[in-house]
């Protein structure tokens, strides 16, 4: 038998995608909860232009709270959206930057703009 979707555009052709409820294992459920939350995109929009300090990216979005940066960049972080790396000596440094699972979404933010803007 072949699966529902097959032959219809836009439609994956994935027995995952023949459901009657969201389930945490749809490859598309992943991926919005991944960039889920205000601020987000905004957070990744400026990683895919080059690694950030949290203080560069506090100048890049200054109407951002200290607190939604911090809980946007656990979120990203736990997501693998994105790499959080401490470098030695005082005071500590960090600088973020997207994974390779994050530099994937520049397309993706991509195709929502353009979808947004028709």
């Amino acid at each position: 038998m072949t699966h529902p979707t097959v032959g219809h555009p836009g439609l994956p052709e994935d027995s995952r995608a023949d459901v009657a409820e969201p389930t945490p294992t749809c490859p598309v459920e992943i991926a919005l909860s991944a960039v889920q939350g205000r601020w987000t995109t905004l957070v990744v929009r400026e990683l895919l232009r080059g690694d950030r300090s949290y203080s560069e990216l506090r100048e890049a979005l200054p109407k951002l709270s200290d607190k939604v940066l911090s809980d946007r960049l656990a979120h990203l972080c736990a997501a693998g959206v994105v790499g959080r790396e401490r470098r030695p000596g005082w005071p500590p440094r960090v600088r973020y930057s997207l994974t390779p699972r994050g530099r994937s979404l520049g397309p993706v933010l991509q195709a929502l703009w353009d979808w947004g803007s028709l």
